[in-house]
C-alpha cells in the first residue's frame, strides 16, 4: 500500500485495476475494489489499520467488472456509482462481465478464485448520480464526475485539498490502453479537462501512479490513432478494411502472461474500439 498524502492511499499491485482509499472523520472511503477475493481480503485488512472507524463508502469509477466484480466482497460499505453502472449492474450485460476475469483466472490456475467470483453476487450501488456528485467527508472533499470517454460510466475522483485525482480509466498508464467501449472523441476531451486539474499526482485506472506527462502521451497516442483512422478513410477503405491496417499494430499491447483468453478478448475489444473510430471519423 502506497501512502499518497496523510489521508490518501492506492495499491497499484493487484490484478486489473487499481484501487485507492481515503481516511475521513466519517470513516474510511474507498475508491474501486480489487477483482480477485484474496486481493481485496488482503485490501481490505491493510485498509482497518488506518483507522478505528469502519470501512464507510466504496466509489466504482466504471461499469466494467474490473470496477464491480469485486464489491461483491466487501461488506457493510455504502456503495456510490454513475447511474450507468446501476443499469449495467442490474441486468447482468455485456458491458459488466465477469466472464473475462473469471477465465483469466483459471488459464492461471486460480479455479477457486474463478468459482467465488461467479458464485457471488455483486450488490447495486445504493447511491448513483447522472454527471457528477460531491462528497463532503472531513477534512476531505470528494469530486466525482463521469467523464465518459474509456466507457459511457467512466468516471474519476478529484480530491482537491490534497491535489491528487484517482483517474478511474480516464487516465491509463498503461501500452494499450482498454478500447472495448470507447469513445476516443470523448476520451480526448476528458484528458483535457484532467490537464487543466491544480494536481500533483494521479492514480491511473491501470499502471503506476504518474502525473500530467501521461495524461499528454494518452492524447498523443489517441490524436495518432485518429489521424491514422482519417487517412485510411480519404483513401475509401472500407470499415473491414481499415481495422485490420498494419498502421494500427504499434497500438496494441496485451499480456501474454495472463493466457489465451485474456489475449483473444484483448484482439477483439481493439477491433471493436477501431470500428467504433471508423465510425466517428465518418461522424457516426
Amino acid at each position: 500500500m502506497l501512502q499518497l498524502s496523510e489521508h490518501l492511499f492506492a495499491e497499484t499491485d493487484y490484478s486489473w485495476a487499481n484501487v485507492g482509499a481515503a481516511v475521513t472523520d466519517a470513516g474510511v472511503v474507498l475508491i474501486d475494489c480489487p477483482v480477485r477475493p484474496s486481493d481485496s481480503r488482503s485490501w481490505q485488512k491493510d485498509l482497518r489499520t488506518l483507522s478505528p472507524l469502519e470501512l464507510r463508502y466504496l466509489i466504482a469509477t466504471d461499469f466494467h467488472g474490473d470496477h464491480t466484480a469485486g464489491v461483491a466482497f466487501v461488506e457493510d460499505v455504502i456503495f456510490i456509482a454513475p447511474q450507468l453502472v446501476y443499469e449495467e449492474v442490474s441486468r447482468d450485460s455485456n458491458a459488466f462481465l465477469k466472464e473475462i476475469f473469471v477465465e483469466t483466472l483459471r488459464d492461471q490456475g486460480h479455479t477457486e478464485e474463478a468459482a467465488e467470483i461467479t458464485d457471488a453476487p455483486v450488490p447495486l450501488p445504493q447511491i448513483c448520480f447522472e454527471e457528477s456528485l460531491i462528497l463532503h467527508l472531513h477534512p476531505l472533499t470528494f469530486e466525482i464526475r463521469r467523464m465518459g470517454g474509456h466507457s459511457p460510466a467512466c468516471s474519476l475522483v478529484y480530491v482537491p485539498e490534497e491535489g491528487i485525482l484517482f483517474s478511474g480509466d480516464v487516465v491509463i498508464n498503461d501500452p494499450c490502453p482498454g478500447m472495448r467501449d470507447a469513445n476516443a472523441a470523448q476520451w480526448l476531451k476528458a484528458l483535457s479537462w484532467v490537464e487543466q486539474l491544480p494536481i500533483g499526482t494521479i492514480v491511473p485506472g491501470h499502471g503506476e501512479i504518474c502525473g500530467k506527462e501521461v495524461v499528454g502521451k494518452l492524447k498523443d497516442r489517441f490524436i495518432g490513432m485518429r489521424e491514422a483512422m482519417e487517412k485510411l478513410v480519404q483513401k475509401g477503405r472500407t470499415k473491414e478494411e481499415a481495422v485490420v491496417d498494419r498502421c494500427f499494430e504499434k497500438y496494441f499491447f496485451a499480456d501474454t502472461s495472463r493466457g489465451e483468453y485474456w489475449l483473444q478478448q484483448r484482439k477483439d475489444t481493439f477491433r471493436e474500439g477501431l470500428e467504433r473510430l471508423f465510425d466517428e471519423v465518418n461522424g457516426g
